[in-house]
């Protein structure tokens, strides 16, 4: 089966379902990878963001903790295809879109993942920066008055720079990324560890820090902002929810995918949280205000060893999220679209340097306005996760026809390629979570967009695939069963 499916246009050597040998990732490697993708610039100030609104430290945990929760159990949902057949998100997700039409959410996640990527290294290169010019005044001045949209060549090198480091780390695929993840996420752990113990002393201990009380004290002021502290942290990892597949199909188990992700997110999320509001507060009583941009932070230190050590503990941070989050997705959606052209290794290059002609300097001047953007794409990939969940166990009941996931002769070819069922549901569930940003009245369904969306997008398309099925749904019968031979 596997020969037949190498032959046509549909598929590639990392497109096509692993072999049961080259399932090999353990719990560890699952837990590892998300101990390294929470610890990042970005989460750090949407945590931060969470207390200047008026949460207190207490509310903003309780928000992490539900968040995660949540988080956890979409993942190890939407995962257990890929660890039961083998196969990437962008193959996956043509059983619900069809053939053709799968090339449209999945080229639509790239698209958020490049310029996330982009954001994360340049986030990253500042922090660089800043060891660079401790270690040499002179660093700033290089280049006089020469700047590329703004950007001076001092901080240009040190973008180049950073930049490139994600491509060593690419070199090997997805072996080499295991293999990174492995003691990246330790690593951050125990450098942050060490910014906690710096805040607990500077602050006087927890007690002033975790007493500081919030602005909403009843039920009803409280429970809107926390539901939409929740929804905006899964919008930040919606888009990995998506492609969460293209991970668990080098679970050895099934039991391997869900048990790593247990172990490596709930508890590291809220772990990450305190650590967050801890070391700010700590930067209060430092400083005199708080700082929510922990590269500020870096900034007011005067110890090159303790900035030269948290600098490389957030590049390491900000190296694994873009590998984990924003290169992996890419680069299987490009080998999905141009199979016979790219491949894994080629979309990831190609995805870095897309990156690079994002000009995330320049993104970043309105920093409101891009993670708005951002955030809206994001709204719009949620239905998608909601129709990928829907089709996989309620509509096929967790039985998928592997070879036809290639064929553009089988049950998956819906209408030359699409179903518009799909196409519908996310249409729907998309407009309905987003419209409250433009109708005061439906805010509150903007206000919790993710769950609005998916929840939308999952009952409609059962509904459409009720009302009008396929006839290949019908009569669809399991030909594949996990650990069988392809």
């Amino acid at each position: 089966m596997k020969a037949n499916m190498s032959e046509n246009m549909l598929s590639n050597k990392d497109l096509l379902p692993l072999q049961p040998e080259e399932r090999n990732w353990k719990a560890v490697n699952f837990a590892s990878i998300w101990m390294g993708c929470i610890h990042n610039i970005p989460t750090y100030a949407t945590v931060g963001g969470l207390i200047s609104i008026g949460l207190s430290p207490w509310q903003v945990l309780g928000i992490i903790a539900v968040a995660s929760l949540v988080l956890y159990a979409a993942l190890a949902l939407n995962g257990h295809a890929g660890a039961k057949y083998g196969v990437p998100f962008p193959v996956l997700i043509r059983s619900s879109f069809g053939i053709y039409g799968a090339n449209i959410p999945a080229l639509l996640r790239g698209f958020v993942a490049i310029m996330w990527f982009g954001i994360q290294a340049f986030a990253g290169s500042t922090a660089i920066n800043i060891l660079l010019l401790n270690l040499w005044g002179g660093w700033k001045d290089i280049g006089g008055d020469w700047n590329l949209f703004g950007l001076h060549l001092s901080g240009l090198l040190s973008f180049i720079f950073f930049w490139g480091i994600h491509l060593l780390v690419l070199h090997h695929g997805m072996d080499s990324i295991k293999k990174f993840e492995v003691w990246a996420g330790p690593l951050v752990y125990l450098v942050f560890g060490g910014m906690v113990w710096w805040a607990v002393d500077i602050a006087g201990g927890l007690g002033p820090i975790y007493s500081q009380p919030g602005k909403f004290h009843t039920f009803g002021e409280w429970i809107w902002p926390f539901l939409a502290g929740v929804t905006g942290i899964i919008g930040i990892w919606a888009t990995l929810i998506l492609n969460i597949p293209d991970f668990t199909r080098f679970a050895a188990s099934q039991k391997e995918q869900i048990r790593g992700q247990f172990y490596g997110l709930p508890g590291t999320f809220v772990l990450f949280a305190f650590a967050s509001i801890t070391v700010t507060s700590g930067s209060q009583a430092a400083f005199g205000k708080p700082l929510w941009d922990v590269v500020d932070i870096l900034d007011h230190f005067d110890n090159p060893y303790i900035i030269a050590l948290s600098v490389i503990t957030l590049c390491i941070a900000a190296v694994s999220v873009n590998v984990a989050a924003n290169i992996v997705s890419p680069a299987y959606d490009l080998a999905n679209f141009l199979p016979k052209y790219i491949n894994f290794k080629r979309g990831s290059y190609i995805t870095a340097i897309l990156a690079l002609f994002t000009f995330p300097w320049k993104l970043m001047e309105n920093e409101a306005s891009v993670f708005s953007f951002l955030g809206t794409i994001g709204g719009m990939l949620g239905p998608v996760a909601g129709v990928m969940i829907a089709d996989y166990f309620v509509i096929r009941k967790c039985r998928l026809n592997v070879e036809e996931l290639y064929s553009v002769n089988g049950r998956y070819m819906y209408y030359k390629g699409y179903n518009y069922r799909a196409f519908a549901a996310v249409a729907l569930g998309a407009f309905i979570s987003l419209i409250g940003a433009y109708l005061p009245a439906l805010k509150p369904i903007y206000d919790i967009s993710w769950f609005s969306g998916v929840i939308l997008a999952f009952g409609t398309y059962i509904v459409l695939m009720r009302i009008h099925p396929p006839s290949a749904v019908q009569t669809q019968t399991a030909e594949y069963t996990a650990g069988g031979s392809l």
